[in-house]
Formats: structure tokens, sequence, C-alpha cells
């Protein structure tokens, strides 16, 4: 990717020597979440003003920095180098080294950036700070804002990886019996984490209603009986009762926005609530079914 993400010009004492580019975002496996930012560091002479020569080299020690998001620049995290800790020089030719950052977040600050994105492209801005040193002495090299915009399709994949909606929408435990009949309540429920990641929340709580909807149906061509007599043959009659209510009430946010014309348009927290209730619907039902 030609300049990758978003790119940063590296001076020293005000001497433009090179720049940084943002190329790769990915999740690292961790405990928590954590994201790797790789970077490409083209990093020449030092050349002062009305000098010919090749110019003083010098050494990238280190460097580390802060990610902001949103019109007000709210602070994300404190951005640490990771992988390799090798020192970057200086070269007399045009040539990228490879170095990265990486960004511990909490379950709340991935919603937050979630929020931020609303289904687009996700725009940040990074601040570095490296620490760099010639002739033995630390110098000052500043490194202007990066303005980062990480193209949504490269997000969502990082961001499976981070909060691991995938595993949980994708193995949803039932019994062998039901695999086939519920098929379509599964792939209902992959389209509607689909439009979660493009910012089509009202679709996404639509496909989950359906997906629940489908599951009744399935329950009903396998039992020739409706859902809530099906349960009865399973427990008794005070929790088929209960367990009716709570799958009913799982298609109660579709249901608003499908029968009502003036309904608000839902937000990213409600589409993953309505698909959590429907995920949670299926795998409860089909384990009282398969008893």
């Amino acid at each position: 990717m030609t300049g990758g993400y978003g790119t940063g010009r590296v001076a020293i004492e005000q001497h433009t020597v090179g720049q940084v580019a943002v190329t790769r975002v990915s999740a690292v496996p961790a405990l928590s979440p954590r994201l790797r930012f790789d970077l490409a560091w083209t990093l020449g002479p030092l050349v002062h003003s009305g000098e010919s020569d090749i110019g003083e080299s010098y050494r990238l020690i280190d460097f580390a920095g802060e990610l902001l998001v949103g019109p007000e620049d709210l602070f994300v995290g404190q951005l640490v180098r990771d992988e390799s800790r090798h020192v970057l020089r200086s070269l007399n030719y045009v040539g990228a080294q490879q170095g990265s950052v990486a960004l511990d977040l909490t379950g709340h600050q991935v919603e937050q950036l979630e929020e931020c994105r609303a289904g687009g492209v996700l725009t940040m801005k990074m601040r570095l700070w490296p620490r760099i040193e010639r002739g033995g002495v630390t110098a000052d090299a500043p490194v202007s804002i990066i303005d980062l915009a990480i193209p949504r399709d490269d997000w969502v994949v990082a961001l499976r990886v981070l909060t691991g909606e995938q595993i949980d929408l994708l193995e949803i435990r039932y019994d062998l019996v039901y695999a086939d009949r519920f098929r379509p309540s599964l792939k209902e429920l992959r389209r509607a984490r689909d439009a979660v990641d493009r910012g089509d929340y009202d679709s996404a709580v639509l496909k989950a209603r359906k997906a629940v909807t489908l599951m009744e149906e399935s329950i009903k061509s396998a039992t020739r009986a409706s859902f809530k007599v099906a349960l009865e043959a399973r427990v008794d009659q005070r929790h088929a009762k209960l367990y009716a209510g709570i799958v009913s009430g799982a298609k109660g946010p579709g249901n608003v926005t499908a029968h009502r014309a003036d309904a608000r348009e839902y937000t990213r927290v409600e589409a993953l609530f309505a698909i959590r209730l429907a995920t949670i619907s299926l795998e409860v039902v089909a384990g009282l079914l398969a008893a």
C-alpha cells in the first residue's frame, strides 16, 4: 500500500530527514485486546543548509507515542514499541526500515472506537516521539502528527480478532439433530454481524429478529407443534411459558423497526444486544429440545 494509512514527516533541528508511514494494523494475540501498527521509517542523512556533502548520520534508538480519536482529539492510549528492538540508522539512499508500536485496549475502548467509526473508515491521529542519537548526543526529532485513515475491511479483520465476536456467532452449540434446520438462522446472524460492521444497525436488528423467527419455523416444521408446545414436551408449562416469553422478547427490537414507521434508529450497542439475544435464544432452545 503506497503511503499506508498515513504518513508523518521526521525532522531534526527543523530539517526534514525523512518520513514514517503507518502501513498495517493488526490484532496481537494477548490476554486483553492489543493493537499493533506496523511502521515504515525512511530516514535520510541530516544535511545542513548550504552544505553539499552527503550529510550527517544518526541513529533512531527508540520511539513511542499516543493515539487520539474524534473531532476533540480524545486520548485513546499510549503507544509502545514492540517486536524488534533493533536500532534504525540513517541511510544515504532511499530505503524503508520496519518497526512497530502497540496499544493495549479495554473492551470499553474498543466499543468507543466502533462508535466513532460508525461503520465506515476509522480515522485517528498518531503522535510519535522518536529518540534519535547523533554524535553520542540525543537530538530533538519531532514527527508531524499522522492522520490515520484505516479502511473498514482492514479494521473489521482486526476487530473480530480483538473481540472474538465472530467465534461467538459461529460456534453456537446446538444438537446435531437441529444443525441443518438452524442453518438459515445462523446465516442471518452472520448477516446481522456484517450489517453492524457496515454501520447499518437497523438492518442488523431486523436480521437478528429474522434469525429467531426462522428458528421458530424450523421447530414447528420438525415437531408439527407450536414453539411453546414443543417446549412443554421437554420442560414444565411454567418454564415453557417463561422461555417462550424470552424468545418473543428477543424479537422485540426488530418488531419495533419493522412495524413502526416513526421508530428511531438503533445504535451499535443496541444492535449487538439484539444479536446476542438471538444467539442465546438459539443455543438455549436447541439445548432444551435436545435434552
